[in-house]
């Protein structure tokens, strides 16, 4: 079904044009012969039910979320429900349970329940920008970094993450420091390659361990870096649960930070501030970034602007909590 970007591109005119066409709004004649004609061409379908935003509101958020079981997702949806709360709106929150197929019916419930805007924590962010053009609802992206998207995002600064994390090493002596992430998932390539940025233009991929955000990869990844013949001398993890994996597997082998291995991990929630030492820690802004979606999609629904109206990508700092699990080598 060709979308809102399709007709902007066939008629060489922007998306935030054809939304102005779309909901009535002034365009000049020249552009309104051209919207129609590509119209015409491509048949494309204006989604009656969301078709501009409403005069009439129903003062309800609609939310998505990949995995309402991950905790940090579980903190960002509390975040976003209370502060919609305070300032008069309910919200609907949905499980896509990281399916593309799933989030696009998800997608099309909540806007058929009439919800006056959408906040999604895509599962594939090209896909969901490319899917929902055409909706005419406001809709806020969490944690999507694409340059060219409709829509408003925000996220954590993830480059700045890993920056962050292999300053620190590279301040306390460490040349070899290994980083367990997830580079198909585009937050985890913005944190390794903020960390191997540190370390000069042609830092060591070997060091590099790929997986998914899950305890099981952060277990096994340790265990393959402490059977390396010429060991590094940190760990860097780029998620909560690849720090709960890395945390496992040390208890479980009695190893110590610093004593047998320097260690950074990433997001100070749910069981490791009570797990074992302090650790130093990357934190990220969840409670913000609700707070923050939130905040623009209410300024999208106040002033009617939808999607490819001047799209703003908001980028909140992390922060480097540090405590004694790196040591100076």
């Amino acid at each position: 079904m060709p979308t809102i970007k399709d007709v902007a591109k066939d008629s060489g005119l922007g998306v935030g044009t054809i939304s102005r066409y779309l909901n009535d709004k002034p365009v000049t004649a020249v552009n309104k012969r051209k919207i129609a004609l590509s119209i015409k061409k491509l048949g494309y379908e204006r989604n009656e039910l969301a078709r501009g935003l409403k005069t009439s509101r129903t003062h309800v958020i609609g939310v998505l979320i990949p995995d309402l079981t991950d905790i940090f997702a579980t903190m960002l949806v509390q975040a976003i429900e209370q502060y919609a709360y305070e300032n008069g709106f309910n919200t609907i929150t949905c499980d896509s349970r990281g399916d593309d197929n799933l989030e696009r019916e998800k997608i099309s419930l909540l806007v058929r329940r009439d919800v006056d805007g959408l906040i999604v924590f895509p599962v594939n962010e090209k896909t969901t920008s490319e899917a929902y053009g055409h909706l005419n609802v406001p809709l806020i992206m969490i944690n999507s970094s694409i340059s060219d998207s409709p829509f408003d995002s925000i996220r954590s600064d993830d480059f700045d993450a890993g920056k962050q994390a292999g300053q620190f090493f590279y301040n306390h002596g460490h040349k070899k420091v290994a980083v367990i992430s997830q580079m198909c998932n585009r937050p985890g390539q913005l944190r390794a390659e903020g960390f191997f940025s540190v370390f000069g233009p042609s830092p060591d991929r070997s060091l590099l361990f790929d997986g998914d955000f899950e305890i099981e990869d952060g277990y096994r990844s340790m265990q393959e870096i402490m059977k390396m013949q010429d060991r590094p001398t940190g760990v860097f993890t780029t998620n909560y649960y690849t720090t709960i994996g890395v945390l496992r597997y040390c208890r479980e082998n009695h190893l110590e930070f610093p004593r047998d291995m320097s260690f950074i991990g990433f997001d100070n929630i749910g069981a490791i501030p009570v797990l074992g030492p302090p650790l130093t820690i990357i934190e990220q802004p969840i409670i913000q970034i609700g707070r923050q979606a939130v905040h623009l999609l209410l300024q999208r629904i106040e002033h009617a602007l939808v999607e490819g109206e001047n799209p703003v990508e908001m980028l909140l700092k992390t922060r480097l909590l540090t405590a004694d699990s790196v040591k100076n080598v």
